[in-house]
């Protein structure tokens, strides 16, 4: 079940430690907005920082506390969408957790009980489902509905300005805002909750002035835009799940969704209908952050035909190649590929395949359908982490069963299954790796020493991040498909996934606290 790994480039021969001062300062990185800074010992972004290392070093939550957490408090979430009750990360900052369902409704809770603050709703808007979430700077948190990115005001809730970025009925937006240089980060996507994949459809990333929601530039997820690789009519495709990554140098990191039409269908066998590579899709691409200028683009999966995004938010870290301390940054996503590039090029550095692949992972499909692995819902689904050189990925085993002209009963193939592999970053062996019976849908979180992840079940579990050694599991109250924030004593989890039968229970925001601490 492991992954094999494949070294391209130049070797890669020893780690930069990012533990320690240096991990805690990444939340007061150049750009970064200045309550990150002031916050640093709370999750004052949904990645933690620009980085997206979702590695917290302030924590007092380490190997040796860690079997300690216990539920503090809990508060119920009313609304449930097709994907569930919570899908995003909640964010910590001045002692109030904020976070944002699928129904775009913003919730603020204070950190010590769970009491809610304030609740701004906009669910007569068409809700966003997922995976969305809200971003904490300049004074102000932002959210997004399924057409609109928003500003409210902190302490009370009040709508400081909206913004409509959509273009058309078929188009929404699915992310959680990203954050630096005054500026707000916010992609477009080819699908609402009502309708998904339809032609003309594509993907956009905008820059915004944080403080006003004016807009500073934009930038295409599809090389061309409307053009639509020649059939804009039937094709679409591009825009981005999760937060983009921004270095010192503003360089600004993303990783893009797949093109459409998909499912594949009889008058369109193989996607003939976008010959070629379909650029930017399933790439990982840089930009000039001040000016939205593509720097680089790598393209992963040219002519998708199986729903195999690069949506991971990239994570940049440090290595030495040849000696010198080298930016790299890291990208995954449902292909099963987590891919390490070399931040000032592009130069792939070192590729690893993991979970389940088979020999129809890639390439055209037959007429006749066959069982291909990764499927549209495996690989890397969820944001990987990263501390002290290594790379924490969690990754879904799940594969699907489709033809050159569509997919056999919805697609998915039993067993469904998963796991948490830690990766050296400069190399990409694997270094442990633990296996589990269901999806892991989780994310992967760090503070200090310890890697959190949890399964669609609802396990949460600890591990030790050297070792891989269990340190503590508990149940939710529901199965989780949502990522968790950790502050200096409390562990921060939203439960509510849908079950088999397609219902989701009553979703909960939990606090898990170290005994005898608020």
């Amino acid at each position: 079940m492991g992954g094999r790994v494949a070294i391209a480039g130049a070797l890669l021969l020893a780690t930069v430690s990012v533990g320690g001062a240096a991990g805690r300062s990444r939340t007061a990185s150049p750009g970064a907005p200045p309550e990150w800074a002031a916050n640093a010992g709370a999750w004052p972004a949904h990645n933690f920082d620009l980085a997206n290392t979702r590695a917290s070093f302030d924590s007092q939550i380490d190997g040796r506390e860690v079997a300690t957490l216990r539920r503090r408090w809990t508060f119920k979430l009313s609304y449930t969408g097709g994907y569930g009750a919570f899908t995003s990360n909640p964010i910590v900052a001045g002692g109030v957790v904020y976070l944002e369902d699928p129904d775009s409704d913003v919730f603020a809770l204070e950190l010590a009980n769970g009491r809610l603050v304030w609740q701004h709703d906009y669910h007569s808007v068409t809700p966003s489902g997922g995976p969305n979430g809200v971003a904490y700077g300049y004074g102000l948190v932002y959210g997004e509905t399924e057409s609109s990115v928003f500003a409210l005001n902190p302490h009370t809730g009040k709508q400081v300005w909206i913004r409509k970025l959509t273009g058309k009925p078929d188009e929404g937006i699915d992310m959680a805002p990203q954050l630096y240089d005054g500026k707000l980060l916010i992609s477009t996507i080819p699908g609402s909750a009502t309708s998904f994949y339809n032609g003309g459809a594509y993907g956009v990333l905008f820059a915004l002035d944080a403080r006003t929601g004016r807009k500073l530039w934009s930038f295409s997820t599809v090389k061309g835009g409307a053009e639509l690789w020649g059939n804009p009519k039937r094709n679409g495709g591009g825009g981005l799940w999760y937060p983009p990554a921004v270095d010192s140098h503003g360089r600004v990191f993303i990783g893009t969704g797949n093109p459409s039409p998909y499912p594949l269908s009889t008058s369109d066998p193989n996607a003939r209908s976008r010959p070629g590579p379909n650029l930017y899709t399933n790439s990982l691409v840089a930009l000039d952050g001040a000016t939205g200028k593509l720097l680089w683009y790598r393209q992963v999966t040219p002519h998708d035909l199986r729903d195999h995004d690069f949506q991971d938010s990239p994570i940049i870290v440090t290595v030495r190649i040849h000696g010198v301390p080298t930016e790299v940054v890291v990208g995954a996503g449902k292909s099963g590929y987590v891919i390490a590039f070399r931040a000032s090029d592009g130069a792939r550095l070192w590729t690893l395949a993991i979970g389940r692949h088979n020999r129809y992972q890639s390439g055209p499909l037959p007429s006749k359908p066959v069982v291909y692995c990764p499927g549209g819902l495996g690989g890397v689904l969820t944001p990987m982490a990263e501390a002290r050189g290594v790379l924490y990925v969690p990754w879904i085993d799940l594969c699907f069963k489709g033809s050159a002209t569509g997919l056999v009963r919805g697609g998915p193939v039993p067993p469904v299954s998963g796991g948490l592999a830690a990766v050296d970053t400069s190399t990409g062996a694997i270094l442990w790796k633990h296996i589990f019976t269901t999806m892991d849908a989780g994310a992967a979180t760090v503070a200090d020493n310890v890697v959190f992840t949890s399964t669609y079940d609802g396990t949460i579990y600890a591990f030790s991040a050297e070792t891989g050694a269990t340190l503590w599991h508990t149940k939710a109250p529901a199965g989780i498909n949502s990522f968790p924030a950790v502050t200096k004593t409390a562990l921060i989890v939203g439960a509510g996934a849908p079950t088999s039968s397609g219902k989701s229970p009553t979703g909960e925001i939990v606090a898990y606290t170290l005994r005898g601490r608020s």
